[in-house]
């Protein structure tokens, strides 16, 4: 991150990892990736397009949380970093005294009952996850979602804000490991104060950056989310219309699962290690959490369509709403990810080009009513490229 920090190679006895975590040397393939991350980003002035391109495969582990970082634009891209990444932590901490510490005494109403919502949620946080277990962790997650919230009030607080921190922490921490898998530690005691609140001040600033990218998911009524549901349901209709009827005919509505994948961006849905890896391609991507994740939901659909459509309306509902990536409905792993990312990239890409072609179908007969209406090239370009008819039926495009 462009700062020296401790690294635990070797983790005290208290500490415990995931017993499938390899330490081995990696494959040739694998250095050669790593060395890819590690020329563009040793540059004084990182390539952000060269960056992006290269994390849209994954991300090795010893980058992982520096190119997110930079990708997130909490880092720049030159070599000012090391002062920034400081200014930065110490800007949080005055933001967590000053309201995250406050008396129960001096709140308002409303955050008080603001703090007992965050609390709630996260004692709800990845239950599954050691790591989000251990009490510290906890009380750093309460503590930068009510420091955000109060900073934010046109959103607030919104259930599934929660969720999204879980892999940015996750990440960050791991940084202090050389990338070592954390999520099975729950004992942290051999871990100092002044690191946690490092991960802690980084995934602050991550997370508003990220959130600042979606502000209509989270904002009153979360019309983003209704958006994305629209979309989902038009592109599932037409591009897997036997598992859309199936669903249809068991009353299975998106409504019931989809919205939480929207709002929690599918963390829910799959093991941390698969979000991580997912969120190494969306922060490549310019729109990754908004509009790609829209197919990326519909491909992860279609995945487990063979299996929902032998289950019956309890099982079904029951699978999605309770992480289908997860056991006992099925074993979602990278490899299966990776599928589904390129599955969402075609899907996304010849949509992409059916709006290419009408356009050059359009253009020939549009060309002289829109000179003469006096609309410019750039104007008419982009309301015919991107007519309002293709968010209302995507099933043409698709035909």
């Amino acid at each position: 991150t462009g700062q020296s920090k401790p690294k635990y190679i070797f983790l005290s006895p208290t500490a415990t990892v995931n017993k499938n975590t390899k330490m081995t040397r990696p494959e040739p393939s694998q250095s050669y990736k790593a060395s890819q991350f590690e020329k563009v980003l040793k540059s004084n002035i990182v390539n952000e397009i060269d960056l992006r391109k290269l994390s849209w495969n994954g991300i090795p582990d010893q980058h992982r949380a520096r190119t997110w970082k930079i990708l997130l634009g909490y880092l720049p891209t030159n070599s000012s970093r090391s002062g920034i990444l400081r200014r930065k932590r110490e800007e949080y901490r005055h933001f967590a005294s000053l309201y995250a510490q406050q008396h129960p005494s001096v709140r308002t109403d409303h955050e008080r009952q603001l703090i007992k919502q965050v609390r709630a949620d996260v004692q709800r946080t990845a239950p599954y996850i050691p790591l989000f277990r251990a009490n510290r962790v906890q009380v750093s997650l309460e503590r930068l979602l009510y420091t955000w919230s109060v900073r934010h009030p046109a959103s607030s607080y919104v259930q599934g804000i929660n969720d999204l921190a879980t892999p940015l922490f996750t990440v960050f921490l791991q940084d202090y490991f050389d990338g070592l898998d954390v999520i099975e530690m729950q004992n942290l005691d051999f871990i100092s104060d002044n690191i946690l609140l490092e991960v802690e001040a980084d995934c602050y600033w991550c997370l508003n950056n990220l959130l600042s990218k979606i502000q209509d998911h989270y904002t009153p009524d979360q019309p983003g989310i209704q958006r994305m549901l629209f979309q989902m349901e038009n592109l599932l209709r037409r591009v897997d219309p036997d598992l859309h009827a199936y669903l249809k005919g068991l009353g299975v509505e998106l409504i019931h699962f989809a919205f939480r994948w929207m709002n929690c961006l599918l963390v829910r849905e799959m093991s941390m290690k698969c979000t991580i890896r997912m969120w190494d391609t969306y922060l490549s991507e310019s729109n990754g959490f908004d509009d790609y994740h829209v197919y990326v939901c519909a491909a992860f659909l279609h995945h487990f369509g063979h299996k929902l459509k032998k289950m019956e309306f309890e099982e079904a509902l029951a699978a999605l709403t309770h992480g289908i990536g997860r056991l006992p409905y099925g074993e979602f792993d990278v490899l299966d990810l990776e599928v589904v990312l390129s599955q969402a990239y075609i899907w996304r890409s010849r949509l992409k080009e059916n709006r290419i072609k009408e356009y050059q179908m359009v253009l020939p007969n549009q060309t002289c009513s829109s000179q003469s209406r006096g609309t410019t090239g750039a104007k008419y370009l982009g309301e015919t490229l991107f007519p309002i008819s293709l968010m209302s039926d995507v099933g043409s495009l698709f035909s």
